[in-house]
């Protein structure tokens, strides 16, 4: 079976591992390859993985957009995120899933988190963040505000989304907002190696810091919240969870819990 992850950079992926660890469960043979494309390259770089017999794919940064033009169907999911993660070989082309939402809501509940009632904070408003806010609206909390470097951006995903509780925020403004229980980081900024800078918000809670990014990527953002005495995780689970649901919609094996948390430990032992 094979599998692989397109991405610039896609390098420091544990996507392979993961999946080599879920294939080892399911009892199946599974090549997974990382395949560097910048987005110039992807659509060439995907029609020679088809043509090699590749029958499934992630896609991640930079390409969870491109990925909607690449499929002749999408799934409810990716239709909501307006991205796609998951590519799934039909007959004639690709059909597109998105299942970071999934992998980030079994994440936050590993992490014992609540969503319902709560008011979120999102940095970032690219691929990342349009497949997990439609998964965090199913779970019904009170607000999710956006922000990001470029406000039209931010303004354009809001009203992407036409719900009462999501809205966009200038990041100047950040320091005014009261009541943040959770900060998710999405976007790409942590490939850069840049240093992370972003007012504290107004809050007298103790808000949790969640990087949708792990490794190397999600250091600048931890550090800052461990500059504010914020408790944070990185998304290394959410990486194990969205590929355990992939890995599902390739094989129809599904991976239970027990099975996604040894993973989870095995890539932290590694």
């Amino acid at each position: 079976m094979k599998l692989a992850v397109f991405g610039d950079p896609v390098a420091h992926s544990l996507s392979p591992d993961i999946h080599q660890q879920f294939a080892l469960h399911a009892n199946l043979q599974v090549d997974y390859q990382t395949i560097h494309a910048s987005v110039e390259e992807f659509a060439g770089a995907l029609m020679a993985f088809r043509s090699s017999g590749g029958i499934g794919a992630n896609l991640t940064v930079p390409h969870k957009h491109a990925g909607l033009s690449v499929c002749e169907s999408l799934s409810a999911r990716a239709e909501a995120a307006g991205a796609v993660n998951t590519l799934i070989r039909t007959d004639t082309s690709w059909h597109g899933d998105n299942t970071d939402g999934i992998g980030l809501i079994w994440d936050l509940q590993r992490l014992q988190l609540t969503i319902s009632n709560s008011n979120i904070l999102i940095i970032g408003a690219g691929g990342a963040a349009h497949g997990i806010i439609p998964v965090l609206l199913g779970h019904s909390p009170a607000s999710i505000t956006i922000t990001n470097r470029t406000n039209n951006k931010a303004q354009q995903l809001a009203a992407h989304f036409k719900h009462q509780a999501v809205r966009a925020c200038m990041l100047s403004n950040i320091g005014g907002l009261k009541n943040i229980d959770l900060i998710i980081h999405a976007s790409a900024a942590g490939h850069s190696n840049d240093a992370f800078v972003l007012p504290s918000p107004a809050t007298d809670l103790n808000p949790y810091c969640y990087d949708l990014s792990y490794g190397q990527a999600s250091a600048a953002f931890l550090n800052w919240a461990a500059d504010h005495q914020y408790p944070s995780s990185d998304g290394l689970g959410m990486l194990v969870g969205q590929a355990a649901e992939a890995f599902y919609l390739w094989t129809g094996f599904l991976l239970n819990n027990q099975v996604r948390e040894d993973t989870l430990s095995y890539l932290l032992a590694a």
